[in-house]
């Protein structure tokens, strides 16, 4: 059954994100990566992230649907994210996730799977990995998936994620197709329309969340201008310092 056109849009920052400082008897200074924090969903309660090893917690904003500029945050081996929900409710784990050794830009996706349970994916997000133009899928649903944009598609395995391989280089209106694997058959759950732009890349999230219950529901991020995703701080530089009054 073909549902309604499906867009997503870029709105305008909800939240900015806040530095990422490293904390005394961290990993080397030098030695960084560029990290992005978005909600694919609406936001449960503050995000912090404590890098292994030898990096405290940190508190981070995480833009609501969109890739927002990234900072500096100390390499390491994994990364622990915590959510601090309203009170009385006490702070939780919700996911530790392993960081590359390899890459100087990850993206932290954080969504619900219902109205109690919250995870994460670190997901690269360089120019050469996720370059504009192409589309991650994470498979938050309890199936295995095959996503078709166009002719063109990827089985996802249940909690993972890759990048799907069409990478549009002008303005499309993609069929989205979703089928989910059901003992030895594909079957189709849901079909739709997406458009895709050569200057944006899209995080497309497959199955249910506390907002939508539905087992294939589809949530989203977009970077829609990565041109400008790159600029803000270079790896390996410390950003300016503030510019001194006049004496």
């Amino acid at each position: 059954m073909t549902q309604p056109l499906f867009r997503l849009m870029l709105s305008a920052p909800l939240l900015a994100l806040t530095a990422l400082a490293a904390v005394p008897g961290s990993v080397d200074p030098g030695f960084t990566f560029r990290l992005t924090t978005s909600w694919a969903d609406q936001p449960t309660g503050e995000l912090s992230v404590a890098i292994q090893p030898g990096v405290g917690k940190i508190k981070v904003n995480a833009q609501q649907g969109g890739i927002d500029y990234p900072t500096l945050a100390p390499h390491g081996s994994s990364l622990n994210v915590t959510l601090i929900p309203a009170q009385p409710r006490s702070p939780f784990l919700v996911a530790k996730l392993l960081i590359p050794a390899k890459g100087d830009d990850f993206a932290l996706i954080v969504g619900s799977l219902s109205a109690s349970a919250t995870s994460a994916w670190l997901l690269p997000s360089d120019l050469a990995q996720f370059p504009a133009g192409s589309t991650y899928v994470i498979n938050r649903s309890a199936n295995s998936i095959r996503i078709f944009i166009e002719e063109d598609s990827v089985i996802i395995e249940k909690g993972a994620f890759k990048l799907h391989p069409l990478v549009a280089k002008s303005r499309l209106v993609a069929r989205l197709r979703i089928e989910a694997l059901s003992g030895p058959t594909w079957t189709t759950t849901r079909s739709n329309r997406v458009i895709i732009s050569p200057d944006q890349r899209m995080v497309l999230l497959i199955g249910p969340s506390q907002s939508n219950s539905e087992p294939f529901a589809i949530s989203g991020v977009v970077d829609a201008n990565s041109g400008s995703y790159l600029k803000p701080i270079p790896i390996k530089e410390a950003p300016p310092r503030p510019a001194q009054p006049a004496k």
